[in-house]
């Protein structure tokens, strides 16, 4: 076959390949305003083998913060009258900044498009809460999975804007061990079972880690682990979340929270127990990688062990470990998951009142 023709199917591939992962013109930018945010939540990719493809999802937020001084002061006052809860010098910013983000306003039909892996793809309009997914597809050539842990993207914006809001997804291989975590009491202290010290600890004080638990996923990091947070915090403060985990020296990790609008009814669920959402969100990380093992880490204080359970009897072969930690100092709570983990092997589980307890060495799984 002559040069000429080569070259004209190898155009027409390259045109195919174009329209098949969405490829934009140079020209093509997003349309956020000055006012506007833009979030990348950090997600997890997974290869396709028989597509020989990275699939990769794209999850992110447009809001804009509002100075809302009547909404403010009206939570204020509640918090006040109700817990005796007060900001001063020290929390101020922490309160101020966390409240603007729960009732940060939506923007909804952004156009959003994103440069990866030197190109343009334009992604669905955010939705009535702000949210925008997308899942983009890009051939194994293009990615040099052995050299990089995560792939980076960064939006498209006006030339005269100079802002970047960067995100990025992690390359996770088909074979290995996960952890996937709750957050609040399990990794972060937040007092889920007494409201007073829940709502301080949310939008006063700075974020505190359990003690040693930084140090154990570490280690599980430096043997290659890798780790999903799925817990029942609300998306907007994934942002304060994540500087808290980059802080302390947590891994990087894939987050799926709750959603929670301040305008609705879902905000009257702000602390309640993800029962529902979770299950779904961890079997979602499951069936992408159906060939890694397990470790699930959660806490006494909501439903973990419950949901856990149902997950360790639902994908048994994937489940390795599962590790609850006890926030109430109960000497008896072992017998209380007796009948929880009911059917399930003793030594599949185990609660912890500090992470020393727990095995750090992974050979075993």
């Amino acid at each position: 076959m002559n040069p000429r023709a080569i070259a004209s199917i190898a155009g027409l591939l390259g045109s195919a390949l174009s329209i098949k992962h969405g490829v934009l013109g140079s020209k093509s930018i997003s349309n956020i305003q000055p006012d506007e945010h833009v979030v990348f939540f950090t997600t997890h990719s997974w290869f396709d083998e028989h597509s020989k493809t990275w699939n990769i999802p794209i999850h992110g937020w447009v809001y804009e913060l509002e100075n809302r001084p009547i909404v403010t002061k009206l939570f204020a006052e509640l918090l006040e009258r109700k817990y005796g809860l007060k900001a001063d010098s020290d929390t101020q910013s922490n309160f101020s900044y966390r409240t603007q983000l729960l009732t940060a306003d939506n923007e909804r039909g952004k156009r959003i498009i994103i440069k990866l892996a030197g190109r343009r793809f334009k992604l669905p309009k955010s939705e009535p809460n702000g949210h925008f997914k997308s899942v983009i597809a890009i051939p194994q050539s293009e990615i040099n999975a052995e050299a990089i842990k995560h792939i980076e993207f960064e939006l498209v914006m006006r030339p005269t804007d100079e802002r970047r809001f960067l995100g990025k997804s992690l390359l996770i291989k088909d074979e290995g061990v996960s952890v996937i975590s709750d957050i609040d009491d399990t990794v972060k202290l937040s007092y889920v079972t007494d409201h007073k010290k829940l709502f301080e600890s949310s939008f006063f004080d700075d974020f505190k880690p359990v003690e040693g638990m930084p140090e154990l996923y570490q280690a599980w990091r430096k043997q290659s682990a890798r780790f999903h947070y799925v817990s029942s915090s609300p998306w907007q403060l994934y942002e304060p979340l994540q500087a808290f985990m980059q802080q302390h020296g947590f891994p990087d990790a894939t987050f799926s929270l709750k959603m929670v609008r301040f305008k609705d009814q879902t905000f009257f669920n702000l602390f309640k127990s993800a029962t529902k959402t979770k299950p779904q969100a961890i079997e979602a990380v499951l069936k992408h990688y159906p060939n890694r093992r397990f470790i699930l880490l959660g806490d006494s204080g909501e439903k973990d062990a419950q949901v856990y359970a149902q997950i360790a009897n639902d994908y048994p072969q994937q489940i390795a470990k599962i590790y609850i930690r006890n926030i109430n100092g109960n000497k008896d709570l072992d017998d209380f998951y007796l009948s929880v983990f009911d059917g399930l092997p003793r030594s599949l589980w185990q609660t912890f009142d500090k992470p020393e307890q727990i095995e750090v060495s992974l050979k075993g799984i």
